[in-house]
């Protein structure tokens, strides 16, 4: 059976992981249920450089559970009463701390400090309960009351908690643990004997026992552990096969144990309560274990086929448990996740379930109007054959029917009483007129007769001569004729209302599955269970990406734009107005600050600006400006007032041009880590490819230089060493001062080219590429032949600044056309 509840290491365990929220402040409090409920914790100091709040959903669920979770739940529309009480006490308090109550599975959560402090108890056992109390421990809210007059205690409104009550971790000894064992059989044997000495019959007294064994629990190692330490049967279970012991091992009945056995008992529960004392009051962290069990999808499959058996949560654990380290089990990093997969897994599960329950509910509804449509439709279509049937009769007999019609006409015209006619004729029928044969019955009173009429027109064998005749209702004020263009109008009315029929329970049909599945999306949007995105910093902002990977953030409100300003805009980013109203203040965040904002996310940027300012409504085309981070001032000038959300500018206004006012709508789709690598470098800066190929063409140039030079140098030294004119300096500062020179230059070829490859388009830098190999090669193959080496460093210095001077009045260029 799948464990529902915690036991005393489970919570030990979940004291443990949720201690690391002490500190944080509560935010909010929701119900789920009646006995659910969600504690929304919030770390008000950061958790980022960008100032981002750490946010926990601590859920609690009366008698079963207590973890936090990462799942999104349904919460009520409505809060409860106790939810409105919770708020009222804790809200906006800080969570000084979490400890379990001896080692019962209570756990007290402190709200405050001093006088002003509020706890929460949560109760983990029976049916579970829920408390608010004061600093003194007054209970001021729970959810249920309850009182135990044996022990004294009443956990009741305006009552004082009865904390010292609960029981103390104490360390079990060996003398403790045999006074346990041995005082567990020896009131067995005490009760045997008390009811021997009143006299009873002693084999009553074993067959009573016997009975009670059979019925009840068979006394056991296990069993007698499990009540001598009061940690559970699946814990006691752990210690004895740690000891090295069978769980199922009978008490002897000589009430005497082993002293190995007691040894190694001791000895396991000594190690097993080691790890509590250092979960309780340790630093180590538990980890969590959710054991599998196997579960057969159909009596047909067997487990040697693959997919025939599915893995379902079982058992939740702190510590590995030895009967359990057989089976599958899933490990966590803390017990705390290990408790939010379970049990989440578990609400899934039920949720689908009753969503598929509803679902087939509904699909027999469904099926059940369909049905009744069809029976509907069919029993319309019987009663139209069945008026062409009588139509059809009528006119295969009818001058018997007019015989039959005129008689009775006849009689009734004469004055004949409706008995008198109704006993004439079946004197008649039996003096053998046919006329009155064909009389069934007559019905006076509402001017027809029924006829027993049969197909005389066809021939007969013998069997249809013997099935019987079908009785047809004929008018009396209608002759033969009448009465079956009656019955043929009788059908085309049932023709008629069976086409509306359809019509309507088509309608009818289409709008119940409708309805139906209207009502199941509901349903499945309210059960279903999601895992909770983490919400970033600047969502709560209005914000986008530019096509360049840069962050855009602007303010919703004049609060807002005094935090973007005052938090979130800091050294390399740019500040964003316009000169309109309703205009906020837009930060563009470079997470490159090295680098200078690009001027597409600046014109992005400003076209953002405007169109979230008054200029949307009249459909103004204007111009925003942009500024550093340090023009930016709260200082007003002397005698003037700066209001929330406004700012002062000091220096130059670099305006953006106008744009038009579009805004489109993006979705952002997170990436599985499988997929990061698909999607490297869809948004960089514009340039940023045409610079890296110009980078290796530089490279690859530096080298052709190099090689270039070797050639010179070993061609130079060649030919002073056959004209003797071989000197100590003739050769060895020309090498180091151009290796140097042609270090410098080439770096600063490649920053030039890189810096020219940002701003010029693609045309332009593959032709600058082509006249820098032109170039290079005339330099290359003049060197070799007959310019000196000077004189190519001279004239590479020469190009180089040449490059230079281009770059620079290009980006003034670039700069009066910005501004």
């Amino acid at each position: 059976m799948v464990k529902v509840r915690m036991n005393t290491a489970d919570v030990a365990a979940e004291v443990k992981c949720l201690r690391r929220f002490i500190g944080m402040r509560c935010s909010n409090v929701y119900d789920l249920s009646p006995k659910t409920y969600v504690f929304k914790l919030m770390n008000s100091s950061g958790v980022s450089e960008s100032g981002e709040s750490e946010k926990v959903l601590l859920l609690m669920e009366s008698g079963v559970r207590l973890h936090s979770t990462i799942y999104m739940r349904d919460k009520s529309n409505t809060p409860s009463g106790f939810t409105l009480k919770l708020r009222k006490h804790i809200r906006t308090r800080r969570l000084e701390d979490v400890r379990q109550l001896g080692y019962d599975r209570i756990i007290l959560f402190q709200f405050g400090l001093g006088e002003n402090a509020n706890y929460v108890i949560l109760e983990l056992y029976a049916q579970g309960n829920i408390l608010l109390t004061d600093s003194s421990f007054t209970v001021m809210t729970l959810l249920r009351s309850h009182r135990d007059d044996d022990k004294g205690l009443a956990i009741m409104s305006r009552h004082r908690y009865p904390v010292e009550s609960c029981r103390v971790f104490e360390r079990t000894t060996i003398e403790k643990l045999w006074a346990s064992l041995v005082s567990s059989k020896e009131d067995d044997s005490d009760e045997t004997v008390k009811v021997n000495g009143n006299g009873n019959n002693a084999s009553s007294v074993a067959k009573d026992k016997q009975g009670t064994q059979k019925g009840g629990k068979v006394s056991t190692l296990k069993i007698v552990l499990g009540e001598a330490l009061g940690y559970g049967p699946a814990l006691s279970e752990h210690i004895i096969l740690d000891a090295g012991l069978i769980p199922s091992t009978k008490v002897p009945k000589d009430k005497t144990w082993d002293n190995a056995t007691i040894q190694a008992l001791v000895q396991a529960v000594v190690k097993f309560e080691d790890w509590m004392q250092d979960v309780i009051s340790g630093e180590v962290v538990p980890e969590g274990y959710i054991v599998m069990q196997n579960k057969n999808l159909g009596n047909n499959s067997s487990i040697s086929q693959p997919g025939s058996v599915s893995q379902m949560y079982d058992e939740f654990c702190p510590i590995l448990l030895n009967q359990f380290k057989s089976r599958d089990y899933t490990k966590f990093e803390t017990f705390d996740a290990a408790l939010d997969e379970f049990y989440s897994k578990i609400e899934s599960q039920r949720a689908e379930q009753q969503q598929k329950a509803k679902e087939n509910t509904a699909s027999q509804k469904l099926n059940k109007i369909r049905q009744d449509q069809e029976n509907r439709v069919h029993a319309l279509r019987k009663e139209a054959d069945q008026c062409v049937k009588m139509a059809e009769l009528i006119e295969y007999n009818l001058e018997d029917v007019d015989a039959a019609i005129l008689a009775v006409r006849v009689a009734l015209a004469k004055g004949m009483n409706w008995d008198d006619l109704a006993r004439m004729v079946k004197e008649e029928k039996k003096a053998g007129n046919p006329v009155a044969g064909l009389i069934d019955k007559l019905h006076l009173e509402r001017n027809c007769m029924t006829l027993l009429l049969s197909n005389n027109l066809d021939e007969m064998d013998d069997d249809e001569k013997t099935l019987p005749v079908d009785k047809v209702e004929v008018d009396l004020a209608l002759s033969a004729h009448a009465n079956a263009r009656r019955w043929y109008e009788q059908k085309k009315k049932q023709e008629s209302k069976q086409e509306k029929t359809v019509t309507a329970h088509e309608k009818a049909f289409k709008a119940a599955e409708r309805k139906t599945r209207l009502q199941l999306n509901q349903e499945k949007t309210v059960a279903s269970i999601s895992h909770m995105r983490k919400v970033h910093w600047f969502e709560k902002f209005n914000w986008f990406i530019t096509s360049e990977n840069y962050l855009v953030i602007s303010g919703r409100d004049a609060q807002q734009n005094e935090l973007i300003v005052k938090r979130y805009m800091s050294k390399g980013d740019l500040y964003v107005h316009a000169d309109l109203h309703g205009a906020s203040s837009t930060v563009i965040k470079n997470h490159k600050p090295v680098q200078p904002v690009p001027p597409l996310t600046l014109n992005q940027a400003g076209c953002f600006t405007v169109c979230h300012s008054q200029a949307w409504d009249s459909k103004i085309v204007t111009s925003a400006w942009w500024v550093f981070p340090h023009q930016v001032s709260k200082t007003a000038p002397t005698g003037e007032y700066l209001t929330v959300g406004s700012f002062m500018i000091r220096g130059k206004k670099n305006f953006l041009p106008p744009h038009p006012l579009i805004m489109g709508f993006g979705l952002l789709f997170r990436l599985d880590e499988s997929s990061l690598g698909s999607h490297l470098n869809e948004r960089r800066v514009r340039g940023e490819e045409e610079a890296t190929d110009d980078y290796e063409n530089a490279n690859l140039e530096d080298k052709s230089d190099s090689e270039s030079e070797k050639d010179v140098d070993i061609k130079s030294v060649t030919d002073s060493e056959m004209n003797g004119n071989l000197s100590a300096d003739s050769h060895k500062p020309l090498s180091e001062d151009f290796s140097k020179d042609s270090s410098q230059t080439g770096l600063a070829t490649i920053s030039s080219k890189k810096e020219i490859s940002r701003d010029l388009p693609v045309k332009e830098t593959s032709t600058s590429n082509m006249f820098d190999r032109e170039i290079l090669s005339d330099t290359s193959r003049d060197c070799l032949v007959a310019v000196p080496l000077n004189l190519r460093n001279l004239l590479t210095k020469l190009w180089n600044l040449d490059l230079l001077l281009n770059q620079v009045s290009f980006m003034e260029l670039r700069t009066l056309k910005l501004i």
